[in-house]
């Protein structure tokens, strides 16, 4: 490497593009527009991200930078031009191709600057006391978490009138346009943080965006975090993620929303209004949330808790790596691996177990597996979780290794005695 940057004859960049925990990632290289539909970006040379952010590269006089045109919700992995010269993207998560076209020649994502900086003002909170949700907005809960250093999380939803929920082939849930997300943080018993997930009109399926409010130390305001903040709370280092930052782990491939889905919500639930406990997907088709009705309740798949030790210990191990990983470690989320580490993937077809890591051995040696049957030590799947540096997973949103969560998936890979 040193001999390589004392080289001579290599060329300084015209653009630096830095990472960071907020929003930046994965140049995706472009072309120097020549079509004719936006003239204002005639001869510019036009790049983005993988985050879907676009930019066109200026010139200062004296330097170059890059100037943000469209900052969407889609995994840009490549450009493309027609014969007329007009640019198109390639979108991963979905596997669509996408046309650059004027703003007001398509739908239109409603910026941040559009959605309440108040989250008393967004009508997803009760009007007499905002740490409580709108009334209509439905609480649930789900049966295997995703690990949130050390929060304690309360979940609501809402879906436009008139509307309703469909159930993909793999169980997935598909929300109608205007539908929205609540979910509430607390550290120490104290409301820190509540995030929305709105799905927004977009043309066509609508767009997932996310929101993140701060809430003030009394607990009677939250204020929107705008590019992300990093604060220490109760002397813990708690991450605000930017809305480009939700994105990265609410992957399009796992249909965006993550938690909401039929594994995950086939569980028993405590309704407080009522003082009823009863089956969430039963309590859901009764007040006709889903477009066609549910079959029997026992055919449909339920994940285990990770941490109810009545459970199997497979069980509980495939519903945490589901849970926690398999947001990204899934076909066509644009991750460079071709891990699966859904639950209901066969070991064998993780593409993980026994496999020889394609991006390092972390000090491992030739002997590193991505899950190596038997021997946890020489697991790179449980390396890598039990750290928060370069090399930790998830690669951002946490900063406390889960402890529990590693001990668990190392009993689990101790206890294989195969692939199969």
């Amino acid at each position: 490497m040193p001999e390589c940057l004392d080289d001579p004859n290599l060329i300084d960049p015209s653009v630096e593009y830095a990472h960071d925990p907020f929003g930046n990632a994965a140049v995706t290289g472009g072309f120097v527009y020549r079509g004719t539909a936006l003239p204002d970006l005639q001869g510019k040379y036009i790049y983005g991200d993988l985050r879907g952010r676009f930019w066109k590269l200026e010139s200062s006089g004296t330097n170059y930078y890059g100037d943000e045109l469209i900052n969407r919700s889609i995994t840009n992995v490549s450009f493309g031009v027609d014969n007329s010269g007009e640019l198109y993207f390639l979108d991963f998560g979905p596997g669509r191709i996408g046309k650059i076209v004027p703003a007001d020649a398509g739908g239109s994502q409603p910026p941040a600057e559009q959605v309440p900086v108040n989250l008393a003002d967004t009508g997803c909170a009760n009007e007499n006391d905002p740490r409580l949700p709108a009334t209509g907005m439905i609480p649930y809960d789900i049966n295997a978490a995703f690990w949130s250093d050390e929060a304690v999380k309360t979940r609501y939803l809402a879906i436009p009138d008139s509307a309703a929920i469909s159930i993909n082939d793999e169980d997935d849930w598909i929300f109608p346009v205007g539908s929205v997300l609540r979910k509430d943080f607390k550290l120490n018993g104290r409301l820190i943080e509540t995030r929305l997930f709105m799905l927004q009109p977009d043309g066509g399926d609508g767009i997932w965006q996310g929101f993140s409010y701060r809430w003030d130390e009394t607990e009677t305001s939250a204020e929107m975090v705008v590019g992300g903040l990093v604060e220490d709370i109760d002397g813990q280092s708690w991450i605000f993620p930017s809305g480009d930052q939700c994105l990265e782990c609410h992957t399009q491939a796992a249909t965006a929303t993550l938690g909401p889905e039929t594994a995950q919500l086939n569980g028993l639930f405590h309704y407080p209004s009522t003082d009823l406990t009863s089956n969430q997907l039963l309590t859901f088709d009764h007040i006709g949330l889903f477009d066609s009705p549910l079959p029997e309740i026992e055919s449909l798949p339920a994940l285990s808790d990770p941490f109810d030790i009545e459970e199997s210990l497979n069980g509980r191990a495939r519903a945490y790596l589901h849970t926690n990983c398999a947001q990204c470690h899934r076909p066509g989320s644009g991750v460079p691996t071709t891990m699966d580490l859904r639950y209901q993937t066969s070991l064998m077809d993780t593409n993980a177990c026994n496999i020889v890591p394609g991006a390092g051995d972390l000090g491992i040696g030739e002997s590193a597996r991505l899950i190596s049957p038997g021997i946890a030590a020489e697991s790179i799947i449980v390396n890598r979780m039990s750290r928060r540096d370069f090399a930790g997973m998830p690669p951002l949103g946490s900063n406390i290794a889960h402890s529990n969560g590693a001990t668990l998936i190392t009993e689990w890979i101790n206890n294989l005695d195969s692939c199969n």
